[in-house]
């Protein structure tokens, strides 16, 4: 989410872990990532959770640090730089 991808990451070069089970349950979206590395169109097609491309900002709030992880109570202790929402 809103993250700048570089070369260092080929699109096309995404692998499964060991196995198969977490292929039928896992949950790969992106949003508003740029560079290089970003370009969905060449991720893997063939995984069931695969391919979700959330295209708004509205869509993508529900997988904010604020959301999804409480980053609210805890993230300033790292002080790691983030934005909270997109």
């Amino acid at each position: 989410m809103e993250s700048s991808i570089s070369d260092v990451i080929d699109p096309a070069w995404w692998h499964k872990w060991r196995g198969n089970s977490a292929l039928n349950t896992l949950y790969y979206a992106e949003y508003n990532n740029s560079g290089a590395g970003a370009a969905t169109s060449k991720r893997v097609k063939y995984w069931k959770g695969y391919n979700k491309v959330i295209t708004t900002a509205t869509g993508a709030k529900s997988f904010t640090h604020r959301s999804f992880i409480a980053g609210t109570t805890w993230l300033k202790s790292t002080t790691f730089p983030f934005s909270l929402d997109p």
